[in-house]
C-alpha cells in the first residue's frame, strides 16, 4: 500500500467531515489584497507583462469576468488586473488542500469539476448585490495544450440573467511558461500579454441571442499559445523544454501507433518507427527527416482529437482498465479509497470497486449526456506523481489512478467531450426527424 499513497494521502476510513459547499463566500479580505496585488505586479513585471484594455473605460463592478486558464501564473495577471476591486472566484476543491482558510478569506469558492451546481449561480448573485466581480475560469480547468479547451453553452445563459457587463481576460504566454504537461518544471518567459475586454454592456446583452454570446464569448478567449509564441517570437531557450509533452501528443501521425510517444530535452519520439521531432526555441516542431506534418504542438492536438471523434461515431471507443482510487472528502487531503474497475465508453465513466478499510463495494456512474468535459491530471502532485482521472459528483470527488494497462489521459479528455458532443448530436437529429413526422 505505502507505493500507492502520496503526500497528503491517508489510509482508513473516509471523514465524516466534508467541504460546506453551502458555505457564504467570504468577501476577500482587505489586509490581505495589497499583499496579493503587489506580489501580482512583481510577477507579471518579472516577465514584462502587459495587460491591454479594451472598452474597460468606465467599467466598475459589479460584472462578470470571464478567462481562459493555463497555468497557476494566469492568478496572478488576473489580480494584477482587477487591482483595487475585489471579488468571488470559484476553485477546484483540491486547489484546497492544506489551505482553505486562506483562500477562502482570498474569495475562492470550492467548486467539484463538471458538475450542474446551483450553488454557483447563488454566488454569482452575491457578487453582484455587493458590487464585486464574480471571476469564472470558463473551461474550469489547466488547458492540455495551451488551446482554449471547451467552454459550455450554458456560460451565455448565466450572463444573459445577470444583465451586468461582461468582461474577456485572456492570458498569453502562460502555458509556454508553466505548461501543463511540463513536468513541474518553469520556462522563462518574455515578453507575456494579455487582453482584457468588456465583451458585453448589459444593454448589449439584453438584444443579443444566447448564440451570440457564446460565439463572442469564444472568440474572445480563443487562444493558441504555440502559434501565439511562433508569430511574436518569444524565445524560450529551456533545454528540456520538450519534456513531458508527449502527455498530450499520445499518438504518432507517421506510424498511427498510441501510446509510444516519448521525450526528452527538446525532442519528442516515437519508439515505434522511431521518427521525432524537435521543438525549436519558438514553439514549433521540426521533424528530423525534413518532413514535418504540423508546425505546432496544437495542430497535433487538433488531429488527435478527430482521430478520437472517428473512434466515437462508429461506436469503437473504449477504455477499461484495474485502478487506484482516492477520496477527497475535504482540505485535510486524499483517503485511500480502494482498487477499483473503471469503464469509459459511450455510456460514460463507470467505476466499482472494494474499499480497503472494510470491504465494501464503492461505485460511482457518469452519464456522458450530463459531463461535456473531465478533468485529467498528468504526475498528479499528491498521488506520487501519477496520470489520474478526476471524477466528480455533487457529493464527491474521487481521483482514479489507472495502472497495469496502456493509456492516455488526453484520449480520455478528447473521448469524454467528443462522446458528449456526439449524443446531443443525434438527440438532435432525433428531434428534427421527430417534429418532420408531427408536422
Amino acid at each position: 500500500m505505502k507505493n500507492d499513497l502520496g503526500k497528503h494521502v491517508r489510509a482508513g476510513a473516509p471523514e465524516k467531515e466534508k467541504f460546506d459547499m453551502n458555505m457564504p463566500p467570504i468577501k476577500q479580505k482587505m489586509y490581505l489584497m495589497p499583499i496579493v496585488w503587489a506580489f501580482s505586479h512583481i510577477r507579471q513585471w518579472l516577465h514584462f507583462g502587459k495587460t491591454d484594455k479594451i472598452r474597460m473605460e468606465g467599467v466598475k463592478p459589479p460584472y462578470i469576468m470571464l478567462c481562459n486558464h493555463n497555468a497557476f501564473f494566469d492568478f496572478y495577471v488576473m489580480s494584477a488586473a482587477i487591482a483595487p476591486q475585489r471579488g468571488f472566484f470559484p476553485a477546484a476543491v483540491d486547489d484546497f488542500i492544506g489551505r482553505e482558510r486562506i483562500l477562502r478569506k482570498l474569495g475562492a469558492v470550492p467548486k467539484r469539476k463538471f458538475t450542474a451546481d446551483i450553488g454557483m449561480l447563488r454566488l454569482c448573485r452575491k457578487a453582484m448585490q455587493e458590487k464585486m466581480i464574480f471571476g469564472i475560469y470558463a473551461e474550469a480547468r489547466y488547458s492540455l495544450c495551451g488551446l482554449t479547451e471547451v467552454i459550455p453553452d450554458s456560460v451565455a445563459q448565466l450572463l444573459k440573467h445577470e444583465k451586468v457587463p461582461v468582461v474577456v481576460l485572456t492570458a498569453r504566454g502562460d502555458h509556454i511558461y508553466d505548461p501543463f504537461w511540463g513536468n513541474h518544471r518553469k520556462r522563462y518567459v518574455a515578453p507575456m500579454r494579455a487582453t482584457m475586454t468588456q465583451a458585453f454592456t448589459p444593454e448589449e446583452l439584453e438584444t443579443a441571442t444566447l448564440d451570440e454570446i457564446n460565439a463572442r464569448i469564444k472568440e474572445l478567449l480563443y487562444n493558441d499559445d504555440f502559434r501565439w509564441q511562433s508569430e511574436n517570437r518569444v524565445k524560450v531557450t529551456y533545454r528540456k523544454r520538450a519534456e513531458g509533452l508527449h502527455k498530450v501528443l499520445y499518438q504518432c501521425p507517421h506510424c498511427m501507433t498510441e501510446y509510444k510517444m516519448k521525450s526528452k530535452g527538446d525532442m519528442v519520439y516515437c519508439e515505434h518507427c522511431g521518427k521525432s521531432w524537435r521543438l525549436n526555441y519558438y514553439g514549433e516542431l521540426e521533424a528530423s527527416d525534413g518532413n514535418t506534418k504540423f508546425k505546432f504542438p496544437t495542430d497535433w492536438y487538433k488531429w488527435e482529437r478527430e482521430q478520437v471523434k472517428k473512434e466515437v461515431a462508429d461506436g469503437s471507443y473504449r477504455f477499461e482498465c484495474e485502478a487506484v482510487v482516492n477520496d477527497l472528502p475535504n482540505s485535510k487531503g486524499f483517503v485511500r479509497l480502494g482498487r477499483g474497475r473503471l469503464v469509459h465508453d459511450m455510456n460514460g465513466f463507470s467505476l466499482h470497486g472494494t474499499r480497503d478499510y472494510d470491504g465494501e463495494p464503492f461505485d460511482m456512474e457518469i452519464d456522458s449526456a450530463g459531463q461535456y468535459a473531465v478533468h485529467v491530471e498528468y504526475d498528479y502532485r499528491f498521488g506520487n506523481y501519477r496520470d489520474c482521472i478526476d471524477l466528480n459528483t455533487l457529493e464527491d470527488t474521487w481521483y482514479v489512478f489507472p495502472e497495469n494497462c496502456e493509456f492516455s489521459l488526453t484520449k480520455i479528455s478528447l473521448a469524454t467531450e467528443e462522446i458528449y458532443n456526439e449524443i446531443w448530436r443525434r438527440r438532435r437529429l432525433e428531434s428534427g426527424k421527430k417534429n418532420k413526422e408531427e408536422k
